[in-house]
């Protein structure tokens, strides 16, 4: 059974090798769109970024209580005064900004009283709510200055108003630090590419052979429709795999090229070791093998691509919601949780990946997997051996 399995896998993966469009879409592409993406990302943000930097905003300063103020302002930011702003200009220009403080703000700042700022921004102009920031800062320094001139008047300083100073110290294993976007991410666009790089290629060798009348003659060969069904999911798996793990590379370059824009500068790669990049391949093989086998049961009840499509995408979206539903979660306590099929796989990539590596959950989820698999495989084999559901003819 095994050796006729791996004739349909052969013949299988070496048509669509043939094909130099699907090897690109299934093996080149996903190494491509994720770095392509990011560096993308990174290169409006940070464009954005200098952009601000260098925009030269429109300021009116209402009651102005000192010079000290535009001192600290002018080290922050580009502006030229309008005194012709108003609240409703600043809500129709872009980089305008208006700050109004009390009539009495200068008497009140030489008598060591506290004064109120209003500051008034669009948030719906990005230019205006960067600037708005940067004027906000200014503010907090010159509250700092203000505030550090009246405790000197009785001997004191700002230092001396932190009465508790707090150290924060990593307890975490220092394999584990810097693991949590590796630990978000990974585990969902491995997922989410499992089931993209396998719907359509799963679904062309069931329900689209059936559709071009190539069934049939696959299934008069003296070889057992149990070995068909095999090799099929054998096939479809590998694809999968191929596909998630050249997304998993293309996510690790996307890191590397444009993460800094997400934060991935502080990204510890060295997590991902030999060990770690076994564990994730194991438990990446069951999880392409549970979606496989379920992807080509579904192809092949369907009469036709459009009816298989149909069956399959209510499970690629219950996939996507598993996906970011897990995003932000750790891996639980509960064993129970480990029996449901793609959530415990979701779960023991975390982690492996936070090495926080728990053998019992890995054994639960990897039995829990070859079970389902060999579940579906069962249900697989009793509909290749239906002439009636095999024969695109009853459609």
């Amino acid at each position: 059974m095994f050796r006729d399995a791996l004739i349909i896998f052969r013949k299988e993966l070496k048509n669509i090798f043939k094909d130099a469009r699907t090897v690109f879409a299934v093996l080149i592409l996903p190494m491509l769109i994720m770095p392509v993406i990011f560096l993308v990302m990174n290169t409006v943000s940070s464009s954005q970024a200098k952009t601000y930097e260098k925009t030269v905003y429109k300021l009116k300063i209402v009651n102005l209580p000192d010079g000290r103020f535009l001192s600290f302002l002018d080290q922050m930011i580009s502006f030229e005064i309008d005194e012709n702003l108003s609240e409703e200009s600043v809500r129709n220009q872009e980089n305008s900004i208006m700050v109004e403080f009390p009539a009495d703000a200068a008497e009140r700042v030489r008598g060591g009283e506290k004064i109120d700022a209003r500051l008034f921004y669009n948030s719906t102009s990005r230019g205006s709510s960067y600037g708005a920031q940067i004027v906000q800062n200014a503010l907090l320094s010159y509250s700092s200055l203000l505030l550090s001139e009246k405790l000197l008047e009785h001997g004191l300083t700002l230092e001396d108003l932190n009465l508790v100073s707090v150290e924060k110290r990593d307890v975490a294993p220092e394999e584990s630090r810097g693991t949590e976007l590796l630990a978000t991410l990974i585990p969902y666009f491995l997922l989410i590419y499992i089931f993209a790089g396998s719907m359509n290629i799963g679904l062309d060798t069931t329900a689209g052979e059936k559709e071009r009348g190539s069934m049939p003659v696959l299934l008069v060969n003296q070889v057992s429709r149990s070995s068909i069904a095999a090799g099929k999911i054998l096939y479809v798996m590998t694809i999968a795999i191929l596909n998630s793990i050249f997304t998993f590379i293309g996510l690790i370059i996307a890191f590397r090229v444009g993460g800094p824009a997400f934060g991935a500068g502080e990204l510890n790669f060295s997590s991902l070791s030999a060990t770690t990049l076994f564990g994730l391949f194991i438990t990446l093989v069951t999880m392409s093998g549970l979606a496989a086998a379920l992807i080509v049961l579904l192809g092949s009840l369907a009469r036709n691509m459009k009816e298989g499509s149909g069956y399959v995408m209510p499970i690629y979206i219950i996939a996507i919601v598993l996906g970011v539903a897990t995003m932000q979660m750790e891996s639980p306590d509960n064993l129970l949780l480990y029996f449901i099929p793609l959530v415990n796989s979701i779960f023991v990539m975390k982690d492996i990946i936070t090495a926080n590596f728990v053998m019992t959950r890995f054994v639960l989820m990897l039995l829990s997997n070859l079970a389902y698999i060999s579940l579906f495989i069962y249900f697989l084999t009793k509909v290749f051996n239906s002439e009636k559901i095999m024969d695109s003819s009853g459609s």
